[in-house]
């Protein structure tokens, strides 16, 4: 019973990220860890923070500047 509770609640929480990151625009890193491992798996993942400085300069381009 419980554990049936606590799948609803994990199942949930995992929607409103996804939801949140689609609004954000902000990549998915996890399932381009899973994409990589499925399509690619003689290429190394990036690391997290790799990934997302790498989502930034392809959005903004390396040279941006902080307001």
């Amino acid at each position: 019973m419980m554990g049936d509770l606590f799948n609803s609640i994990k199942k949930g929480a995992c929607i409103l990220r996804q939801i949140g990151k689609g609004v954000s625009h902000l990549p998915d890193y996890e399932a381009y860890v899973e994409h990589l491992k499925t399509h690619h798996p003689d290429v190394t993942p990036p690391s997290k923070k790799e990934f997302f400085k790498n989502h930034l300069n392809d959005k903004y381009g390396a040279s941006a500047t902080r307001c």
